[in-house]
């Protein structure tokens, strides 16, 4: 599953990639994490997100973690949350947290790369994932919007869709082998934000070999207490051999 991913670039840089879907010009502006080298879904940041506004393409915040409109408390909402980072394509139109916002609004979820484990025996090695031209990755994602009922706030959340894993991501995430839906080419991309849920449903699909590439990352990316959100935690890590005898 994607709990974490990063989204250090710059509004012009996410400009430059909408145009490129022939989803410009754009509508908003949005509030950048800095520095957002690491960002984790389990604190509920808030991120930018693409969505669709009678016909127009807007750049809007949202806390990751999707709370569905329906949440009857701020104590329900918190709960609903930390299960709302992701959705299973295979049951999103079914399961009563996700099936509102899958029905009615459809995002963008722009970023640079996402982190990933794999398992190799008892250790756990953090592996960062990126488009292999370098552009910025858009996965799909979905919205809804939620009213706290004490204060009257509207409260914007997403989660992320997630599929079957393609032949690097079952390599890296040899466990669960799920991986974010990433949307390829213009026309999927403004299908998503604007097509019906069944068109929607037939772009559920694992990325391409040739779109993902990854590598190791230090292991201070896999503990929780330090301070992940920093440059180095992208960089590639060559782990020494031990018990090598010089």
């Amino acid at each position: 599953m994607c709990f974490s991913y990063a989204v250090n670039f710059s509004q012009t840089q996410l400009q430059t990639q909408l145009d490129l879907n022939n989803l410009g010009p754009v509508q908003g502006q949005p509030e950048m994490p800095n520095p957002g080298f690491f960002l984790s879904g389990f604190a509920h940041p808030l991120m930018p997100i693409v969505s669709s506004k009678e016909g127009q393409t807007w750049l809007e915040n949202a806390h990751w973690g999707l709370v569905p409109s329906w949440a009857a408390s701020a104590e329900k909402a918190r709960e609903l949350a930390a299960m709302g980072l992701n959705a299973r394509s295979e049951t999103v139109a079914e399961k009563p947290l996700f099936r509102g916002a899958w029905k009615r609004q459809a995002c963008l979820v722009p970023m640079k790369g996402f982190f990933e484990w794999k398992l190799e025996g008892k250790r756990k090695l953090p592996h960062f994932i990126y488009a292999s031209d370098q552009s910025l990755l858009l996965a799909a994602g979905i919205t809804d919007v939620w009213a706290d009922p004490e204060s009257g706030e509207q409260v914007q959340t997403f989660s992320i869709l997630t599929t079957e894993a393609n032949a690097l991501m079952a390599e890296i995430h040899n466990v669960k082998k799920r991986m974010p839906v990433f949307l390829q080419g213009a026309s999927n991309a403004e299908l998503w934000l604007q097509g019906r849920p069944e068109q929607r449903f037939d772009l559920l699909k694992p990325a391409s070999d040739s779109l993902l590439k990854a590598h190791r990352v230090p292991d201070f990316v896999s503990r929780a207490g330090e301070d992940r959100n920093r440059v180095e935690c992208q960089k590639f890590f060559d782990e020494p051999l031990q018990g090598f005898l010089f």
